[in-house]
């Protein structure tokens, strides 16, 4: 497969573990005046316990309320008084505190990433003032019926479990944590040994290990985190269906999939694109253009380090939330039953590596690209091995792949909405694959 004639940029990342065993990782942009940093720290929804659940996000939030050095108030402005962004986000595994600037900020952004990450006072009056945002903030995914849906389908993915839970928490969970409960948790993990130093732009590598080495001069000897493996016990097709009286019926049908490291994950990005991650997809083609069954239809992916999902999620009116299950369902019995043709693997190949291609002219994208891999393995990717992985997938293997993650063992369904329990019965009467 010859990807036109578009020539990639392979100027490869560095990285260096300085002597307290933190990591720095370069992405060099010549040419860029935006400069983007960012520090992960290996401390997500998976690594807590269930009564302390949520309390990683809550901890993100509590960076921003002021250090030793600086207000909460100082901590912004230092960055968006000189036209820069600043933000954060907690994930499964890590939580990463960014910022993105021009790249005569770089010092600048440095000095105040790393004075969060270190020097965080987690000031009492704060933690009780942030504790009912986090609260509202929760309460405001619930009411999300497109994005409570999801959280459901966690739940039945990694029943009773920490890839299961909400990332912030439930509010009987966040609602619980005490302070002291928190400043544990951060001496736990917010240490060098469990941190990677990430910029992206226009810059020289060993001047920012040189700076990094001046802000973390921490040498505390602690272990990186762990976590425990995914539990997989499901037999047969599982349901979750929630009773609420809304416009339409959000659903999920979600399987697992593979980990970020599975060799076949390639073929699995693939698959998504075929499915649903663009107006060309059969799922829009099939549920939308067709049928006009959904204004929304797509599929998606999670990579964790060790296990990984694929989702498929539309809103409907209620009383087609069978129908569109059930052809969602044949869609992926198509795809067991009989390879794609080369147009459409072409054309699939393409999307992907274009879209791979645009998204990483951004310093923070690209940023954000090699670090999910940076913040767990010393091997870091580079496009040119993407491309060669995507130029090797045939239809043949991609058949494989759908039967060997498209079985009802490995089905599920969430669903939310105003569905009486005549219609639940009706589409849990359907739902499963046939695999002959």
């Amino acid at each position: 497969m010859n990807f036109g004639d578009r020539q990639f940029d392979f100027i490869r990342p560095s990285f260096t573990r300085i002597s307290n065993g933190l990591k720095v990782v370069t992405v060099p942009m010549p040419g860029r005046e935006s400069v983007s940093v960012a520090i992960w720290v290996r401390a997500g929804s998976r690594y807590e316990t269930k009564g302390i659940s949520g309390v990683s996000h809550f901890l993100e939030h509590m960076l921003f309320k002021g250090t030793k050095r600086r207000s909460t108030r100082q901590i912004k402005q230092e960055i968006e008084g000189v036209g820069g962004i600043l933000n954060a986000f907690t994930s499964e595994e890590c939580t990463c505190y960014f910022a993105k600037l021009l790249k005569g900020h770089l010092s600048r952004a440095l000095d105040v990433l790393a004075d969060m990450v270190n020097h965080a006072t987690l000031d009492a009056a704060e933690f009780k003032k942030e504790k009912p945002v986090i609260l509202e903030e929760i309460k405001m995914y619930c009411d999300l019926p497109a994005q409570y849906v999801h959280e459901l389908m966690g739940e039945l993915l990694w029943p009773d479990q920490p890839l299961g839970r909400p990332i912030a928490g439930t509010l009987e969970t966040a609602g619980g944590i005490n302070r002291s409960e928190m400043e544990a948790y951060r001496n736990r993990f917010y240490h060098p040994r469990n941190l990677v130093v990430s910029v992206a732009g226009d810059i020289n590598h060993r001047e920012v290990v040189r700076q990094c080495e001046e802000h973390f001069q921490i040498t505390r000897k602690k272990p990186a985190a762990r976590y425990a493996a995914p539990s997989i016990r499901q037999r047969k097709p599982e349901t979750c269906f929630v009773e609420k009286p809304t416009e339409q019926t959000h659903f999920v049908i979600g399987l697992r999939g593979y980990s970020r490291v599975h060799p076949d994950r390639y073929k699995l990005a693939l698959m998504n694109v075929l499915l649903g991650a663009n107006m060309s997809s059969r799922l829009f083609d099939e549920v939308r253009e067709k049928r006009g069954l959904a204004y929304e239809i797509k599929s998606g992916l999670n990579f964790f380090e060790d296990a990984g999902s694929l989702s498929i999620s539309a809103g409907v009116e209620t009383k087609k939330a069978a129908t569109a299950v059930r052809i969602i369902l044949r869609e992926l019995e198509k795809l067991r039953l009989k390879k794609i043709g080369e147009g459409e693997l072409r054309r699939a190949k393409e999307y992907f590596m274009s879209q791979l291609a645009m998204t990483l002219e951004d310093t923070l994208e690209h940023l954000l690209w090699i670090c999910e891999a940076a913040v767990y393995r010393d091997q870091l990717p580079d496009r040119e091995t993407v491309k060669r992985q995507i130029e090797r997938v045939t239809a043949e293997d991609l058949q494989h792949l759908a039967q060997d993650l498209f079985k009802n063992r490995n089905l599920n369904l969430s669903l939310l909405g105003p569905v009486e329990a005549s219609l639940q019965k009706k589409i849990q009467g359907q739902f499963e694959i046939h695999e002959s």
